[in-house]
């Protein structure tokens, strides 16, 4: 009933030129709406006298198209429901066996839809001259133009933008603009990413192979410190070796000698004390007899 009841508004909002929903509708003083870009092409070739497409009605001189704004805020709702409808669920076109599968893919040139298993024998069916172009079904939402509801099968090279067929040939807002099939562009692209992910691979094993020798570099100069490490630690201790048993030497040397004086001196002092004692046996015999 819902989509009944939007069948028939959607024909209420058709361009009497391009039977497609209207584009910037604009107003003529007769009443009826087209397209900005519809009665422009339309005109475009008439210099006086010009006519309505509906109503026949003639005007001595262009008039002023002005922008209905109210059908403009229509067209816009009516195009918003139609964004938010939910995607319903397509089938593959070729399973015969059982059921069919829900598509994967879905080819924006002849508009079939087709599971995974069945990819090749959609790109072996007869196609156009540009051939098949599939893409993920998921994405067909993204390659619809929500104006026109048509594929966006052509590459504007002004802006950039991939487009349908009526914003750049039947009064869209591209119209005049240099475009390509979307397919030669998408190849383009696709090279010009398959170049750079081949540079920035070589980048990546450029820069592995630093880092790899850089590792490398590190480990031979740990394992280099390690064995300075090792060789002066020996070195070190065999100094200390040498250096101990010249101090042992040495306190043996400076015991000896000490001991030799002390023995010298004790032998001096043993000596002076004898004589000393003689002395004093002298002076006191001379004291004696002095006393006499």
């Amino acid at each position: 009933m819902a989509e009944n009841w939007k069948n028939c508004f959607e024909e209420e909002l058709i361009c009497p030129i391009c039977l497609h929903v209207f584009v910037e509708p604009v107003q003529l003083p007769c009443k009826h709406n087209f397209c900005r870009g519809c009665i422009g092409e339309a005109w475009a070739k008439e210099s006086g006298l010009v006519r309505c497409p509906e109503c026949n009605q003639a005007y001595n001189q262009k008039p002023n198209l002005e922008k209905n704004l109210k059908l403009t805020n229509i067209v816009e709702k009516f195009n918003s429901l139609n964004l938010e409808k939910p995607p319903s669920v397509l089938h593959c076109v070729f399973c015969r066996r059982g059921p069919p599968l829900p598509a994967q893919k879905i080819c924006l040139r002849c508009e079939a839809p087709c599971c995974q298993s069945h990819v090749q024998t959609h790109l072996q069916q007869p196609s156009t001259a540009r051939g098949h172009l599939l893409v993920e079904a998921d994405d067909v939402r993204a390659w619809s133009c929500p104006q026109h509801n048509a594929y966006r099968l052509y590459h504007c090279e002004a802006e950039q933008v991939a487009v349908c067929q009526f914003c750049c040939y039947y009064s869209g807002a591209h119209q005049g603009h240099s475009v390509c099939d979307v397919e030669i562009r998408r190849n383009e692209i696709r090279k010009m990413l398959m170049k750079q992910q081949d540079r920035l691979e070589e980048r990546e094993q450029d820069i592995e192979e630093q880092l790899y020798k850089l590792e490398s570099d590190k480990r031979l100069v740990e394992e280099k410190v390690n064995q300075l490490k090792d060789e002066v630690r020996l070195q070190y201790e065999k100094m200390h070796q040498i250096l101990d048993e010249d101090l042992r030497k040495t306190m043996e040397i400076l015991d000896k000698a000490q001991a030799k004086f002390c023995n010298e001196n004790a032998a001096q002092v043993l000596h002076l004390n004898e004589r000393m004692q003689e002395a004093k046996k002298l002076l006191s015999s001379v004291q004696v007899m002095f006393d006499k």
